[in-house]
């Protein structure tokens, strides 16, 4: 199974994308493959691969289970396909606009085919492309692949890859549902777009430098949706196997909790807040992180360019609606109620809620950048910030942006420099002509349990990985 640098085909599609900014994209990962609240064929999908994983963990892995050669081959036709890319796009419109049409525009009818790109990743591993139980095979490998840092598409062999679908099988078999007309072709089609989001949201993920984040929420995906710990597996000839001494399932490895860092004194929405950050996927797989308040009063705000300090709520949630929503308690974890009455639940530990750190947890890196753009008609724009902390009270900042239509493409560049100041949440820059600016500022986390961690800060909201 193609890894990452290998699958050229995809490595061409993510080069265009990747001019889309993430933030434009940004869709909750744990929504994003979570299948069972989109279609029955794909409740199916979760209950087998749930009671691989409850199998593998009381039995190991047998060989000639019962149905474990059954066919679940399908044609499928134009119009699943692109009602499969069409049910993505209409998930993602709800939450983020942008990515739902940049998904549109790039997989939808006459675009890119998803199918190709997928037959690219299953190359050499034996597994038959328009196959149920190999699709759902290929997302399960893939996740696998993801966790472990897998590397070298060759350490998947056709024996391995036929062991996975040989237990998959065994549980669809015996599921009537997927003898009704037409559900193993939708099942296999919304397999075979999950394989291809995964696989290019870990290619994205090398080339932003964001890659131990991202195979900490893939991980924490399969632990949450399928019980299943994918870093305690191995692949043999007869598919997934618990290694030597590891227990398999989630509720019998709980990750061990990490708790909010203590809140910095400070003054209004401020005072008594604490700070997290939760990790984002857009309509691809790529992760971006945004950091979140949760304020004293029972509030919390998805934290903009402005310092907490000087934040006026009420303007704020004006400018801002959508930034704003309740929190509460429950259990070790916290349940988020955005401005639509929508709620989350978000646990420290499951690789998509981290603690975010004041300035001072740990020394800062010398430099960090920022992507972002997006994509408006046919124009497709992208910056680069970066911001280079020259020692203990000087810095320097630049900028490089440019716009590609389908006739023109121009660019800019601009530079500044000055002193600056990190105070609790609040960086306060000093820029030689004068100006003072105030933004707001976070360090990330990373680990288990999470501790402060400098490869990643957040600056106006947005997050600044190391520039090396």
């Amino acid at each position: 199974m193609n890894a990452p640098a290998k699958n050229t085909a995809f490595g061409a599609l993510l080069s265009g994308l990747m001019l889309v900014a993430p933030t434009l994209w940004a869709q909750n990962l744990d929504a994003m493959p979570q299948l069972q609240y989109t279609q029955a064929s794909s409740q199916i999908a979760n209950l087998a691969l749930g009671e691989v994983a409850r199998g593998t963990a009381r039995s190991g892995t047998k060989a000639g289970r019962p149905g474990s050669a059954a066919s679940f081959a399908y044609t499928p036709s134009a119009a699943l396909k692109a009602q499969t890319v069409q049910n993505y796009v209409d998930r993602l419109k709800a939450t983020n606009p942008a990515a739902s049409r940049a998904v549109a525009s790039t997989l939808g009818p006459g675009k890119y085919d998803y199918g190709q790109i997928y037959r690219g990743i299953i190359d050499g591993t034996g597994l038959a492309d328009n196959d149920a139980a190999a699709a759902m095979s290929s997302f399960m490998i893939m996740g696998w692949m993801t966790t472990n840092n897998v590397l070298d598409d060759k350490a998947i062999t056709p024996a391995m890859a036929g062991g996975v679908r040989a237990q998959l099988a065994s549980q669809m078999a015996g599921n009537a549902q997927l003898a009704a007309p037409g559900v193993a072709a939708k099942l296999g089609e919304e397999m075979k777009l999950q394989c291809v989001v995964v696989q290019g949201g870990w290619q994205a993920a090398v080339r932003e430098r964001t890659l131990p984040a991202y195979r900490q929420s893939i991980a924490g995906m399969f632990k949450n949706q399928y019980g299943m710990d994918m870093a305690r597996f191995r692949l043999t000839p007869q598919g997934f196997a618990p290694k030597a001494g590891a227990t398999t399932t989630a509720a019998a490895t709980p990750a061990k909790a990490a708790t909010a860092p203590a809140a910095p004194s400070g003054t209004g929405a401020a005072a008594g807040a604490q700070w997290f950050f939760r990790s984002v996927g857009d309509a691809y797989g790529s992760i971006t992180f945004e950091p979140v308040a949760l304020l004293a009063n029972g509030q919390y705000c998805e934290v903009g360019e402005s310092p907490l300090e000087s934040l006026n709520p009420a303007a704020d949630k004006a400018k801002r609606p959508a930034a704003w929503g309740t929190w509460r308690k429950n259990g070790s974890g916290v349940v988020l109620t955005n401005y639509k009455n929508q709620s989350n639940d978000y646990k420290l530990g499951t690789g998509s809620w981290f603690p975010a750190y004041a300035a001072g947890a740990v020394p800062l890196k010398r430099a960090y950048k920022n992507s972002s753009g997006g994509s408006i008609g046919g124009a497709t724009s992208l910056v680069i910030s970066k911001i280079t902390f020259l020692d203990g009270s000087h810095f320097s900042e630049g900028a490089d942006g440019g716009v590609v239509t389908a006739n023109a493409a121009g660019g800019s560049r601009r530079s500044a420099s000055g002193t600056y100041r990190l105070q609790g949440h609040t960086l306060t820059l000093t820029y030689a002509d004068g100006r003072t600016v105030r933004q707001s500022f976070a360090i990330g986390a990373a680990g288990t349990p999470a501790h402060a961690d400098n490869s990643m800060i957040f600056i106006g909201g947005d997050a600044y990985i190391e520039d090396k």
